[in-house]
């Protein structure tokens, strides 16, 4: 398999369900379960990168005569591990968001 393949089986599956968590907990009502389902969005995201990163580069290092890079690039493994949560807060906090407005929206507009 591919190494670039099996980083997209794994993120963007992560990536999907972490956005899909969050904007269901977005419509629920009272601020725990929301605040639940979009902290354990950013995990999951965030996760789902980490393996994704591990993945790609155990594919590579396993391939037939690995370059160099493939071996001494462990500072990728080490920034996703710190930094990886970032992008997670942005994607799962702007499907949170979005999915929340539209949630007010429309019990604002039956109530009225």
């Amino acid at each position: 398999m591919d190494r670039f393949t099996a980083f997209n089986l794994i993120f963007f599956p992560a990536a999907g369900g972490a956005a899909t968590l969050a904007a269901w907990g977005a419509w629920r009502r009272g601020w725990a379960l929301p605040l639940v389902c979009t902290l354990g969005g950013v995990l999951l995201f965030w996760g789902g990168l980490m393996a994704a990163v591990g993945k790609y580069f155990s594919i590579w290092q396993s391939s037939p005569d690995p370059p160099d890079e493939a071996f001494s690039d462990g500072a990728s493994l080490v920034f996703v591990l710190l930094v990886g949560w970032v992008p997670g807060v942005v994607l799962i906090g702007t499907s949170f968001a979005v999915s929340r407005w539209l949630y007010l929206r429309r019990t604002r507009g039956e109530s009225a």
